[in-house]
């Protein structure tokens, strides 16, 4: 009686094909000989990746006696596949034990684990009420072999900080539901779309988030090689269990043309270990209050990371090999008084390769390098030069920018503040501390550098000065004069040959002289009175 109000109520509570019942069970049992019953419903993984098939049938145990079995079958309009169980048992509690069969293949599995809301679940018999539902199942996971774990410490999300970006270290799809920790606590998991549809507000949504079960494809599982976004409300360890990816690391991009995003993919190192790459990418900043350009070529296991594709299919490689080739670049950060890394800009030489800037939030504080009407993370140069360095804030406040100069192989790196005309040596002074208002020009700052290999000749040493309402310059040969004010304009250039006699028509105030004779470049403050 008791078999058949079960199979009454899971016909009303579940849409869909019902066959599964119909299959011969490898696992037969007398459910007569028990006093009560116990559903569970189950979602049957073979090392980490979900199982759809029909010829995979779960038994439960209570020692060596079977006390229920089912294939897999698939349920609901959104097309769960689960295991369906009925387990049997008397009125004293028993710890139940599983094992699959394969009734293709004739292969029995009884090494796994089980985890049901996120957590490793030790499952009881208890005869009281169902456990698991089609959205929530307990998740059993077959291990064809003693796989390795492997885990990745994820501190809490604050108000300001815990975001991370992350990758499975396991070959092929995982359910982020046997990944231990991932679904404990208060949590969000997203995946980044850049051909995702707009909403009704004609809002276009790139990320989605694993918990929106109102959209069926947003329960997606961990793909080797992707990367995602990952917070929790609490300090976590993220376990990983399974065969470790051994694949060659190719990662295939995309671009899609018609997207706002074009190209940009949030990518992942499939490997268990540090991996190397030669594109330049963004990656989370030490705090996790956002997104910034990253240094270097290495990227740790179970690390996300952004790139972006210049072409639809390119392809990028992630490999376990340190490259020999190391490109000569420095990183310049931007941080607040509080000491949090908010932006950074890299110049990088000996690489063709560039970097839009991208923003996970559109208002924050961003530093970057215009070239030809596009705003850049990362830029190439030749290793000797000048460039403009971008900066705008998102609040009013106490800022800084400052250089690694322990990275740093080069012979001149002058940052220039265009406001306050201040010239800072940052190779002797690696970091410089300004006010800052959100109504400020962007191009506030400027680069002047050179590499070991290289020679700019440039110097602070003055080389002009005014007399009466003339301007005076010492030089020898043909050379081009600029006078820029303090938010980076030209207001006068004049190539002059030898000692010149200018006059200048400025407002009065602070400005910049720039002397530039092929790589030779001087620079001077002077004010117009």
């Amino acid at each position: 009686m008791k078999r058949k109000l079960f199979f009454i109520i899971a016909t009303l509570l579940i849409t869909g094909s019902m066959k599964a019942q119909q299959l011969p069970t490898h696992y037969p049992f007398n459910y007569h000989d028990f006093p009560s019953n116990m559903p569970a419903i189950i979602q049957v993984n073979i090392d980490g990746v979900e199982q759809t098939s029909s010829e995979l049938e779960i038994g439960a145990f209570n020692g060596d006696v079977i006390t229920g079995a089912e294939r897999i079958g698939r349920y609901g309009s959104a097309g769960y596949y689960r295991a369906y169980l009925s387990i049997f048992g008397s009125n004293q509690p028993y710890e139940v034990t599983f094992k699959l069969y394969n009734h293709q293949t004739e292969v029995e599995l009884d090494n796994y684990t089980i985890t049901y809301l996120g957590e490793p679940y030790t499952f009881m018999w208890s005869g009281t009420s169902s456990i698991g539902s089609n959205k929530k199942p307990v998740v059993i996971d077959f291990l064809t072999t003693t796989s390795p774990t492997f885990t990745k410490t994820i501190t809490a999300h604050t108000p300001n900080g815990g975001w991370h970006l992350i990758a499975s270290p396991l070959d092929g799809e995982t359910s982020p539901e046997v990944v231990g920790g991932m679904l404990n606590n208060s949590f969000d998991l997203y995946r980044f779309n850049q051909s995702a549809p707009s909403n009704d507000q004609g809002i276009t949504l790139e990320w989605e988030n694993w918990k929106n079960q109102s959209q069926e494809h947003y329960h997606f599982n961990l793909e080797s090689g992707k990367g995602y976004l990952y917070a929790n409300s609490g300090d976590v360890t993220l376990t990983f269990t399974g065969t470790a990816y051994t694949g060659n690391g190719e990662v295939t991009l995309i671009k899609d043309d018609n997207a706002d995003l074009a190209g940009w993919n949030l990518v992942g190192n499939p490997f268990a270990q540090t991996a190397y790459i030669s594109k330049p990418f963004y990656t989370t900043n030490p705090d996790g209050t956002g997104i910034i350009a990253g240094t270097g070529n290495n990227i740790g296991a179970m690390e996300g990371i952004f790139v972006i594709a210049n072409t639809d299919g390119e392809t990028m490689t992630f490999s376990t090999e340190q490259r020999d080739e190391q490109n000569q670049q420095f990183a310049l950060n931007v941080n607040r008084n509080r000491g949090n890394i908010i932006d950074r800009a890299i110049v990088r030489f000996n690489d063709e390769t560039t970097l839009p800037k991208f923003m996970l939030n559109r208002n924050s504080t961003k530093l970057y390098i215009p070239q030809d009407g596009q705003d850049y993370a990362i830029v190439c140069s030749e290793g000797i030069g000048e460039l403009p360095l971008n900066f705008v804030a998102s609040e009013n406040g106490t800022y800084s920018i400052s250089v690694d100069v322990a990275t740093v192989e080069m012979n001149y790196l002058h940052l220039i503040d265009n406001m306050t005309g201040a010239d800072i040596d940052l190779l002797q002074t690696p970091s410089y501390t300004f006010e800052a208002n959100t109504t400020d020009y962007a191009s506030r700052f400027r680069m002047v550098f050179a590499t070991e290999d290289a020679s700019t000749g440039t110097t602070t040493d003055s080389f002009a000065y005014f007399n009466n309402s003339q301007l005076i310059v010492a030089n020898e040969g043909q050379a081009t004069l600029q006078v820029i004010d303090l938010m980076g304009r030209v207001v006068k250039s004049e190539t002059i040959n030898n000692v010149a006699n200018i006059k200048v028509n400025a407002a009065p105030g602070v400005y910049l002289l720039r002397l530039m004779n092929g790589d030779n470049v001087k620079t001077q403050k002077i004010v117009i009175q």
